[in-house]
């Protein structure tokens, strides 16, 4: 090191330790306070009294130490129990489930399945109810076919009650023509000589017509009273097995023809349509002989009986 830098370096030494110096003095030193000066005065209890001697405090006026307070016992250290351990149970909400792709997908399956299976029950409700309906009217038909084939049975039975009380009435009839008058006399019937009841037993006992067998099929039986039949009474022609008695009144003109002919109960032991019909058919077809001084309108009965074969 040269002098020259070395007077340098005294001189910056110098200079800096100055101004530092410098800075202390304004900045950093301050005098010390000095306290306040007063002038002492005599302990007293009064601002106003007299005399030199200093007297004694009274009793009263003595002061009362308070003694120091006792030392604080220190706290007996509390034993602190080991904290029981606190059983959680499951009371609290479950962190939301994140579904996996998959699992949704089987969820969405199941979902499906079990309203496919619910249509399927509604389905099979329905046509269970439908069936139990069909049923229900199914059951309704057959009381009611059950109902018509008790009625015709009853209809039926009846016409044969009525059949068998007219077929009595009429075998009591011819029974009776050979029993005794109402005057109590024998009774005799007919156009011919003899005594007795002149006919058939298969006739109408109404009918005045004494010849013939009374048969439908092979026989006939007429009332039309002043007139005689022309040629043979037309028979009916029939295909059935069926038999019994039917009577029918017809109406004659003048002429001898048959322009009406109706069945009628009196006399019948059948109310068959089919054998009435025949009867009508073949009554119609009769011819009476010519009469002017007949009535217009002349009426009598024809009376068929229908046999089996």
């Amino acid at each position: 090191m040269t002098d020259k830098n070395r007077r340098y370096g005294i001189i910056g030494t110098v200079i800096f330790h100055s101004l530092l110096l410098l800075l202390l003095i304004f900045f950093g030193l301050k005098s010390i306070p000095q306290e306040e000066e007063g002038i002492l005065v005599n302990f007293g209890d009064t601002v106003t009294a007299l005399g030199d001697k200093e007297p004694r405090p009274s009793v009263s006026e003595k002061v009362v130490e308070t003694p120091p307070p006792p030392p604080a016992k220190k706290p007996e250290p509390v034993k602190e129990e080991p904290a029981k351990e606190e059983i959680k149970t499951q009371d609290y909400d479950k962190a939301p489930e994140v579904k996996s792709a998959e699992q949704k997908k089987k969820d969405a399956e199941e979902k499906k399945r079990k309203e496919e299976e619910r249509k399927k029950q509604e389905e099979l409700d329905q046509q269970k109810e439908i069936e139990r309906q069909k049923e229900l009217e199914r059951q309704k038909e057959i009381e009611r076919q059950q109902e018509i084939q008790r009625q015709k049975e009853e209809e039926a039975r009846k016409k044969r009650e009525v059949q068998e009380k007219q077929a009595a009435d009429a075998r009591n009839k011819v029974s009776g023509a050979f029993g005794k008058k109402p005057d109590g006399s024998d009774g005799s019937e007919g156009d011919t000589k003899g005594t007795g009841n002149q006919g058939h037993l298969t006739g109408d006992p109404d009918s005045k017509n004494r010849t013939g067998s009374g048969l439908g099929n092979s026989g006939s039986g007429f009332d039309l009273t002043g007139r005689n039949l022309i040629g043979g009474l037309p028979k009916p022609h029939y295909n059935i097995q069926e038999e019994g008695i039917v009577v029918v009144e017809i109406t004659v003109d003048r002429n001898g023809n048959v322009i009406a002919a109706v069945p009628i109960l009196r006399g019948s032991t059948t109310q068959n349509n089919y054998l009435q019909a025949k009867a009508v058919e073949a009554a119609k077809k009769a011819k009476f002989n010519t009469d002017k001084n007949a009535a217009a309108h002349q009426k009598g009965k024809i009376t068929y009986h229908f046999v089996l074969d």
